[in-house]
C-alpha cells in the first residue's frame, strides 16, 4: 500500500511540474502550463484545444513575488508543425509584490498551432534578468 501511495504522489507531482492536458467534451482539450522564476510566477490555460489549429484562446496570469522594484512579465509561446516557435508580445504586471495580473488573449498563426507554452520573466527596464519557460505538452 505504501508503494502505491508513493507512486501516485510521484505521478501527481510530475503532472504538476510538467503541465496538464485534460479532456473536455467533443474531443477538445484544456492545455495548462505553470512556471516560476525568482520574483515571478505565471500560468497558462488554453481551453477548447482540438489539436492542430490556426487559432487559440489563451488565459494567462502573472504574479509578482518580490518587493524588488523589478517588472514581471509573461508571454505566450506557440509551436508550428515544423517546430518553429512563435514568441508573442510580453504582458506585464506593474502592481508590485503580491499582485496578480490576468491576461486573456488570442493567437492566430497560418502555419498552424500544435503546442502552446509560456515564458515568465523579471525585467529591469528592457533587460531580462531571469526567466522560466514551460510548454503544455511535448515541449
Amino acid at each position: 500500500m505504501k508503494k502505491r501511495i508513493t507512486t501516485a504522489a510521484a505521478i501527481l507531482s510530475s503532472a504538476i511540474i510538467t503541465g496538464f492536458v485534460t479532456a473536455t467534451p467533443a474531443s477538445a482539450y484544456t492545455l495548462q502550463a505553470y512556471c516560476t522564476t525568482t520574483g515571478a510566477g505565471g500560468g497558462l490555460t488554453v481551453p477548447n484545444f482540438y489539436g492542430a489549429t490556426d487559432h487559440i484562446e489563451a488565459d494567462m496570469s502573472i504574479y509578482d513575488s518580490l518587493a524588488d522594484g523589478h517588472e514581471v512579465k509573461i508571454r505566450l509561446l506557440t509551436k508550428t508543425a515544423t517546430n518553429t516557435t512563435h514568441y508573442w508580445a510580453w504582458h506585464g504586471n506593474y502592481g508590485g509584490q503580491g499582485t496578480t495580473q490576468d491576461i486573456n488573449t488570442t493567437a492566430k498563426d497560418d502555419s498552424g498551432i500544435f503546442n502552446a507554452g509560456i515564458q515568465v520573466a523579471r525585467f529591469e527596464g528592457g533587460t531580462l534578468l531571469n526567466s522560466c519557460t514551460k510548454w503544455t505538452v511535448n515541449g
